[in-house]
């Protein structure tokens, strides 16, 4: 008989029909609107990274698992779980009874079908016509990027799943399935195996709400799934997000009432939204980072001499806390965002040393005769960004560095840093970070997705390590080891702490503020 390692068991509060969480009696009806900073070039969240697209993605997405308030790992579709053989299974009890948005079944078929997909053990049927054309087509899910440790799934009953690892890996899995960036949420079997491009129209998932209507670069229409798992959920018929690139729009048409919820507020608006009647704030301990990312692997990037003097030294971290980012957070300097579970502070050895600097620049061939020149790429969705450029070129400006600002809008900006990986330098308010490994597709070079282009084999080695070990402690100096060994190289350029801020209207009820790590809006409900 197996050891059982862990026993994680889902609480079932009962809650009467019309009571929100601890909270006053919940009305149901209405419709939220939300303003939204950046558009999407399609609605398939199974092969796409990027803030606007996981809002999408998990408003109207379930998965096995998710997060509390408390970054805990809770129930989602599976209302309990079981650890066994060291961590190499995993079981999951299901609720019984929800459909996909189409319909169909969301059972224990359904999980798997999906794992099976994401692993390519599932080959659907618009991918198979594809690849008469073109044989080398591939099919590249985020979500592999954390979840490639589950070798098989077995299906126990209609609503028993049951999943078995390998060793290296299997520490991450349900820390992945909860939280992190690409947490997995469930597509429609039968939908995604034909739709091909269709889905990217139109997804079909199986959570709380359902795709009406999506223009890109206009609006996204979802209403209340009558299928849901969870039969009183969710309280509102309908959300709203309109795309409003500009900070100024956003904030005028939340304090007109034309929106009720901005998703991310700019850091230059919040004294104002402040002082502003009838709308709350939301912040925690940051979850993300702004960081100034370099391409470690062109020119003359590669010389540690030039990253530390550009990376190190040679930045003002905090000017520009005290500046741009309006004091809402700290300076910064390692992987780990400040709010994250192994958070390690290295910023005091980072001090802005003008002197060092130029000294280790001239050491690389650099100085008033053969001045270092580079391009900073910058996306448009927060005027934060252009601040703190400005800032940056002129302390760079002042030791011999000319930085030259491009400013795209965001989809070319991804496509430039994270697609072709072009860039020198970028301002980039990162995904979430619940724990190092969470955001570790940055820069593990085994992945298809590592444009921090660190290529070190000795990070692999360490991040594997920390993969494969199931004490939280040791995972935990694992990761110190990792941060401390990036920092030293100066592999990644952090800058500060990211304050992620959400402002909604004192009537909207139920908000969940997480960082960035999840958005669950199943239990949102207007009060007026």
């Amino acid at each position: 008989m197996r050891r059982i390692l862990a026993v994680i068991v889902s609480v079932v509060v009962l809650i009467a029909l019309g009571a929100a969480p601890g909270s006053e009696a919940a009305k149901r009806g209405g419709t939220l609107k939300v303003g939204m900073e950046g558009n999407i070039p399609h609605m398939d969240g199974t092969i796409a990274l990027g803030t606007p697209i996981k809002f999408y993605r998990e408003t109207m997405g379930a998965g096995l698992l998710l997060l509390d308030e408390n970054y805990k790992i809770v129930p989602d579709l599976a209302k309990r779980w079981e650890v066994s053989d060291e961590g190499r299974v995993i079981t999951f009890y299901l609720h019984e009874g929800g459909t996909f948005h189409d319909g169909t079944p969301l059972d224990a078929a359904a999980v798997k079908w999906n794992i099976d997909l994401i692993n390519g053990r599932v080959v659907p049927a618009w991918l198979k016509k594809a690849r008469q054309k073109n044989p080398k087509l591939k099919f590249r899910s985020s979500y592999r990027l954390y979840l490639y440790q589950i070798k098989k799934v077995e299906v126990v009953d209609k609503y028993t799943v049951r999943v078995h690892q390998a060793d290296v890996g299997k520490a991450q899995t349900l820390p992945a399935l909860a939280g992190y960036f690409t947490r997995l949420v469930l597509v429609s079997p039968t939908a995604y195996d034909k739709a091909g491009d269709k889905f990217k129209k139109h997804p079909i998932y199986g959570g709380p709400f359902k795709l009406v209507d999506y223009k890109p670069k206009r609006h996204v229409i979802i209403e209340r799934h009558k299928g849901y798992f969870h039969k009183d959920r969710p309280y509102l018929d309908r959300i709203e997000v309109y795309y409003m690139p500009d900070a100024n729009q956003r904030l005028n048409a939340l304090r007109s009432g034309q929106i009720d919820v901005i998703l991310n507020v700019p850091k230059g608006l919040v004294k104002t939204l402040k002082r502003t009647k009838g709308v709350k704030l939301y912040q925690g301990k940051s979850a993300t980072t702004f960081a100034f990312p370099i391409n470690n692997q062109r020119g003359p990037w590669k010389d540690i001499r030039v990253r530390k003097a550009l990376v190190c030294y040679g930045v003002n971290r905090k000017l520009i806390v005290r500046t741009a980012l309006r004091g809402l957070t700290v300076p910064w300097v390692t992987f780990s965002a400040p709010g994250s579970s192994d958070a390690i502070d290295l910023s005091a050895k980072c001090p802005f040393d003008p002197a060092k600097a130029k000294k280790l620049l001239a050491e690389a061939g650099f100085g008033p005769s053969k001045p270092f020149k580079f391009v900073m790429t910058i996306n448009n969705t927060d005027p934060t960004f252009v601040e703190i450029a400005q800032v940056m070129k002129t302390t760079y400006a002042s030791l011999g560095v000319k930085m030259d600002i491009r400013v795209v809008d965001r989809a070319t900006w991804v496509n430039l840093f994270v697609r072709k990986r072009v860039t020198d330098m970028s301002l980039q308010d990162t995904v979430p970070v619940l724990d190092t490994n969470s955001n570790s597709h940055t820069f593990f070079s085994k992945t298809f997705l590592d444009y921090y282009m660190m290529k070190d084999k000795k990070l692999d080695a360490m991040l594997e390590e920390w993969r494969s070990t199931m004490a939280p402690e040791k995972r935990k100096a694992i990761s110190h080891k990792m941060q401390t060994y990036m920092f030293d190289n100066m592999y990644y350029a952090a800058l500060a702490g990211s304050p992620y801020i959400q402002a909604t209207k004192d009537y909207v009820k139920g908000w969940k503020f997480l960082n960035k790590l999840v958005f669950d809006m199943k239990d949102v409900w207007l009060d007026k």
